[in-house]
């Protein structure tokens, strides 16, 4: 109901000349506010309903005793009527500001939509309008806190500045396991929304291509305050304020303890485990800080589906599947892993993870490529040039790059990544190097056993050797085929396992930590990984540009705090998908439109034709007419 429309002034602006001002401007501030149609609120009510988050919230608030039927005043503004409005909110490209979720509320809804909201009707007299702005203000502002305070991991005063001795106070009695907690809490809020806007595509669309690559990368948020603190300089500046008897020269420090650097430009970002204190400072961990450029605010990791057999292709929306939000330069490894297990509850079965060289190529083994295996991930990533990435396995082999490779592979073959890397060989002799290195590989004898082993053996051994070696004896049954000679020289003086024995046992999970799903540095990997690289980073671009989603400038949500941007930043990613959506089917419809296709409605099965089907939810198209004789059949005879 647009209340600016219909305002009662009661004669009270016979003594003041208004110009050109009209009455109803005032109640406004001079902002034209469009009703919102009733179906898009019960579209988007729907989908809150269809995150399932409703029953989770109310769960949380039973856990955390907030028993909301003890008394007190009746709530006017409910968590629906607040999931709605941001949803709406995001659909319109607005601010997702607590002044804009308040005029949705209070003047652009219909009867029927406030209703379904369970919303009363605003007052529409002028007389005390302000205070009915005020009063629908801090309705929406408390019920959108009481949904933030179910998922806070830090449970503070947000309002002021606080000095380093509160900082300290804060810092020294921050309960952990309750912060784990009510992160948990947030990724799923975040993982609900978007799993919502995968399942609005169609089941055709779903189901199409079951096979699901990701591709990984951690973007900035800019927060609503910029100062922060570091734990190298805490206790000391704590100190100095305690002895200070002057108040008057106190300076105000950070708002926000979740709030941290984050290097733009110039400098190495930081992966520190969680739970261990690693203080990220401007001054330290190897940055120069006149030659980095450092941004205050929070990092946020989103997983994008790409198409790894055919990079390049449209043949799926590229949706984003998984989101956090996090501190800067800490937990960058698990942060992966969280998108990554909830881009599983889409139903996909995993395939490859593309990342930059922030993640595989940094981690390690056991905080990333490990639970990343486990969940039925392939790692696809680039490699740091600081790096040799080769080393001494079992039996004298030599695990280099992702694989296990023969001791007597020519020298310039094994050190081709580096040396690409760090500018000593050009392309075309790094992809040379690194196709003729392949034959060296080691072959796979059986499938790992009960305990984990896989043994390997020598390429020159087996019914499909794939080098030419001087100790050993090819088969008869070999096929004869031309295939690489190992040269004398590069044969090690001392022979060890792998050259005396048919197979060596190797851990199966020391091959998985290696492994790539496509052998790095060939036209297949580079092609997938370009093409991964640049659809996520056309994704960050996207949902950054300024008149879009917008995510990353923080004046267009301003509430406070880690866990108001993470839900923000749920309804934004949640629109970008279902704008993802409707462009893909908008590309279909054109495509069909030049090709002089008109769309002829497919053909129904026979079951959802002719009889209801409860498990596809349809009804017979025509009615079937029931005959029944007015006699009996006829004996048969």
């Amino acid at each position: 109901m647009i209340t600016n429309g219909a305002v009662d002034v009661d004669g009270l602006f016979e003594d003041i000349d208004l110009g050109g001002i009209h009455p109803d401007e005032l109640l406004t501030k001079g902002k034209i506010l469009t009703e919102m149609p009733h179906y898009l609120v019960a579209r988007a009510i729907g989908r809150v309903h269809n995150t399932g988050i409703l029953r989770r919230l109310a769960r949380w608030r039973l856990e955390d005793g907030m028993d909301e039927s003890v008394g007190g005043r009746p709530i006017i503004v409910h968590d629906l009527a607040v999931l709605t409005g941001l949803l709406l909110l995001a659909g319109e490209k607005k601010p997702l500001l607590i002044t804009e979720l308040r005029e949705l509320l209070q003047h652009r809804l219909t009867l029927e939509s406030r209703l379904l909201l369970d919303l009363p009707e605003p007052a529409t007299s002028f007389v005390g309008h302000l205070a009915e702005e005020k009063r629908w203000y801090n309705n929406t502002y408390n019920a959108f806190h009481r949904i933030v305070d179910c998922m806070n991991p830090y449970p503070y005063d947000m309002r002021y500045a606080k000095t380093h001795v509160e900082i300290k106070h804060l810092v020294d009695n921050h309960d952990a396991e309750r912060e784990k907690k009510f992160t948990a809490r947030l990724d799923e809020f975040t993982e609900r929304f978007l799993l919502m806007s995968f399942n609005q595509q169609s089941r055709k669309m779903r189901r199409e291509h079951r096979k699901m690559s990701l591709s990984i990368d951690q973007t900035f948020i800019a927060s609503p305050t910029t100062k922060v603190y570091t734990r190298k300089t805490l206790n000391a500046l704590a100190a100095e304020e305690a002895a200070q008897n002057d108040q008057g020269k106190l300076t105000p420090g950070a708002v926000d303890l979740a709030n941290n650097h984050y290097v733009k430009s110039g400098g190495t970002r930081g992966d520190d485990r969680p739970g261990i204190v690693i203080p990220f400072d401007a001054k330290n961990a190897n940055r120069e800080k006149k030659s980095t450029e450092f941004q205050q605010g929070y990092a946020l990791t989103i997983a994008v589906r790409v198409d790894h057999e055919k990079p390049g292709s449209n043949r799926f929306p590229h949706l984003i599947l998984g989101a956090t939000l996090a501190t800067p330069n800490k937990g960058v490894s698990e942060e992966a892993i969280k998108v990554l297990t909830s881009a599983k509850k889409t139903g996909l079965k995993p395939a490859l993870v593309d990342t930059d060289k922030e993640y595989f190529a940094n981690a390690t083994h056991d905080r990333l490529h490990t639970p990343a295996i486990e969940l039925g991930y392939i790692p696809s990533t680039d490699y740091r040039k600081d790096r040799e990435y080769r080393e001494t396995a079992p039996g004298g082999a030599l695990y280099v790059n992702d694989g296990l490779f023969c001791p007597a592979t020519p020298k310039p073959m094994l050190s081709a990544t580096p040396d690409y890397l760090n500018n000593r060989i050009d392309k075309a002799t790094f992809q040379a190097r690194v196709h003729a290195r392949l034959p060296y590989r080691l072959i796979r004898k059986e499938k790992p056993d009960a305990r984990g082993k896989v043994p390997m053996m020598c390429p020159a051994l087996g019914a499909s050797p794939t080098v030419v070696c001087p100790i050993r004896e090819m088969m008869k049954k070999a096929a004869k085929k031309a295939r690489p000679e190992v040269d004398h020289n590069d044969i090690p003086t001392k022979l060890d396992d792998i050259c005396k024995q048919h197979s060596v046992s190797f851990e199966h999970a020391e091959i998985q930590k290696r492994s790539q799903g496509l052998v790095h540095g060939t036209e297949e990997w580079e092609t997938f990984h370009h093409y991964a690289r640049n659809g996520i980073e056309s994704i960050n671009a996207q949902i950054k540009t300024g008149g879009t989603a917008d995510i990353q400038t923080a004046s267009r949500r301003r509430t406070r705090g880690i866990a108001a941007a993470s839900i923000f930043s749920a309804f934004l990613l949640t629109q970008h998908n279902l704008t993802r959506i409707t462009d893909f089917i908008r590309e279909i419809l054109d495509a069909k439109k030049r090709s002089g296709q008109h769309g002829t409605p497919a053909k129904r099965r026979s079951r959802d034709a002719n009889w209801t089907n409860a498990y596809t939810a349809t009804s017979p198209s025509r009615q079937i007419p029931i005959i029944i004789p007015s006699a009996p059949p006829p004996l048969l005879t």
